[in-house]
């Protein structure tokens, strides 16, 4: 079977290129708001990965002909995944010397829930489109 995870993850590539384009060009309203653009940009780029990776666990899961029970393993182990790479990221920046800052990780779990969104559309839309669904 072709892969067709490419095509339907253009939209979060796009968002992902839009919100480093916009982190960046804001980045003196981002130190106004005591906001570090660095972090953001990291969170960013953890999430698309982590994304990518969820994405494909999931799309992989929806096109396995096993049985229904694959998908629902498929898609626990990408949400397990997707959180654990997010806590660990988390993790590793508040143990870094000096003091975190809490603006930049709020703004990078309004980015994951922008991401988790558009996976879920998506996904959603793939499972309509399939033809084990017909």
């Amino acid at each position: 079977m072709e892969n067709k995870t490419g095509r339907p993850f253009l939209p979060i590539v796009i968002v992902f290129f839009v919100t480093t384009l916009l982190i960046w060009a804001g980045r003196p309203l981002l130190a106004g708001w005591n906001t570090d653009y660095r972090v953001l940009l990291g969170g960013n780029s953890v999430l698309l990965f982590v994304t990518k990776v969820s994405f494909y666990l999931y799309t992989r899961g929806l096109r396995s002909k096993a049985n229904a029970y694959s998908f629902v393993r498929m898609m626990y182990g990408s949400l397990v995944v997707k959180m654990l790479v997010c806590l660990l990221a988390m993790s590793a920046y508040i143990l870094t010397p000096g003091p975190p800052n809490k603006n930049g990780i709020f703004g990078c779990f309004i980015l994951y829930i922008l991401y988790t969104y558009l996976e879920v559309r998506i996904l959603t839309q793939l499972t309509r489109k399939s033809p084990k669904n017909a």
